[in-house]
């Protein structure tokens, strides 16, 4: 009799857990729907902007006071890749890169990758912000970098945050700023591509990679600056992959819109009460075999 009341208590308890478990699944699932809602009007990732000046070019002196004013690197909502043509720091990459997305004219803007793109006007403070927002594979990025003289060396975290796996590339850019030339600032001009490597995150999982760039005499070694950009190999578009992510030495951590305090919360005790759960269900089940 005993024996039968405690199969009985057993089968009880089996379907008073898978109740529990149910209950708690459906909120975790709720609240982790509701989150992504709420998040939906937070910015998604950091705009990179690759911008075609020239100092002889009105409108472009006038972008760089706009683009001193308004996009600051504290602001974490752009960085900005500014290649020159026909000028003193006109480039043979500069003219490739302008090439590759079918730029003609002065002033030109590629925004993440050619996602975006406007010509013949100065740049939209507008659309830039409109992109923060747009969905993207969540990729934080963390730069660092060392000045030795005129060796620098950087090293760049790149970690995956959305829960599954990420195919992309990430290239590192030094850029340097506060150069003047004919009464104008100019900032982020591209000097050299330190980098491209491509990488493959398994979820929830980090690369670190790093790499060393002689700084050229004409430059000044605190004036230089170092931007990461991710591109995800899965969205590609006339002109490449599109970028997902950019990040500056000057961004300890580049802030990323994730889930809430409370969700965490219920995973940890959805996964906490299922093991106490399980495992009293063992211990009674070995009672009964035991009384058996």
């Amino acid at each position: 009799m005993s024996t039968l009341f405690s199969v009985k208590s057993s089968y009880n308890l089996r379907i008073q857990t898978v109740g529990i478990l149910l209950i708690l699944l459906i909120s975790t699932l709720t609240y982790s729907t509701l989150i992504s809602k709420a998040n939906s009007q937070s910015p998604t990732h950091s705009v990179f902007v690759e911008i075609f000046t020239s100092t002889w070019c009105d409108p472009c002196q006038t972008e760089q006071l706009l683009i001193k004013k308004t996009f600051t690197n504290d602001s974490h909502i752009a960085h900005f890749l500014v290649y020159h043509l026909q000028d003193v720091w006109s480039t043979t990459a500069s003219v490739d890169r302008a090439n590759q997305l079918d730029f003609h004219f002065v002033p030109s803007h590629a925004y993440d990758g050619g996602y975006s793109r406007t010509s013949g006007s100065i740049i939209n403070s507008s659309e830039i912000e409109s992109l923060t927002y747009k969905s993207v594979h969540l990729i934080e990025l963390t730069v660092t970098k060392v000045i030795n003289v005129n060796l620098l060396t950087t090293q760049i975290s790149v970690a995956e945050r959305n829960g599954y796996s990420f195919s992309g590339d990430v290239a590192v850019y030094a850029v340097e700023d506060k150069i003047f030339h004919n009464g104008t600032e100019w900032n982020s001009i591209y000097r050299d591509q330190i980098f491209r490597q491509g990488i493959f995150l398994k979820p929830n999982s980090y690369e670190v990679l790093s790499g060393n760039w002689s700084i050229p005499e004409e430059s000044i070694p605190e004036n230089i600056e170092i931007i990461a950009v991710a591109f995800d190999k899965t969205l590609t578009g006339k002109y490449g992959p599109y970028a997902v992510q950019s990040a500056c030495s000057k961004d300890s951590e580049l802030a990323i819109p994730e889930f809430g305090t409370l969700f965490p919360i219920i995973a940890a005790s959805t996964m906490l009460i299922t093991f106490l759960t399980l495992k009293r269900i063992n211990l009674r089940k070995n009672g009964i075999d035991s009384n058996i």
